[in-house]
């Protein structure tokens, strides 16, 4: 009877330990150790990262923006946007829960100029 409950005690253990481990990542992510990228745009365009931005699924990063000109950005897929003005870097926090290649967009330039086209993509790639 007690060689029983050793090793259910035993399974159960091993059980919650795997379970813990398992959580550790997720909590160091939340606790703001997020990956920082540095996002530079020139004449609407994105020079650095000169490829797309690739991260992985869970990851918490966090991409500042610099611009020479006045920007909206979008970032579909997770529905965020964020405003950069020259001089001024801003920042984007993203944790990474869906998978997949989403584009990064302008909504608008300088002065109400109004641009749709990707200038980059965020690709979030699967643990």
């Amino acid at each position: 009877m007690i060689d029983r409950f050793r090793r259910t005690w035993l399974a159960w253990f091993v059980i919650a330990t795997v379970a813990l481990i398992a959580l550790i990542p997720e909590a160091f992510s939340q606790d703001g150790t997020a990956r920082v990228i540095q996002v530079k745009i020139e004449k609407r365009k994105v020079v650095a990262p000169k490829r797309a931005i690739r991260i992985t699924e869970n990851e918490v990063v966090e991409l500042r923006w610099s611009s020479d000109e006045a920007v909206k950005l979008h970032l579909h897929g997770y529905d965020k946007e964020l405003k950069v003005r020259p001089g001024k870097p801003a920042s984007m926090s993203i944790k990474a829960r869906a998978t997949g290649r989403f584009p990064i967009t302008s909504h608008g330039w300088g002065q109400g100029g109004h641009g749709h086209h990707a200038l980059t993509y965020l690709e979030v790639h699967p643990r």
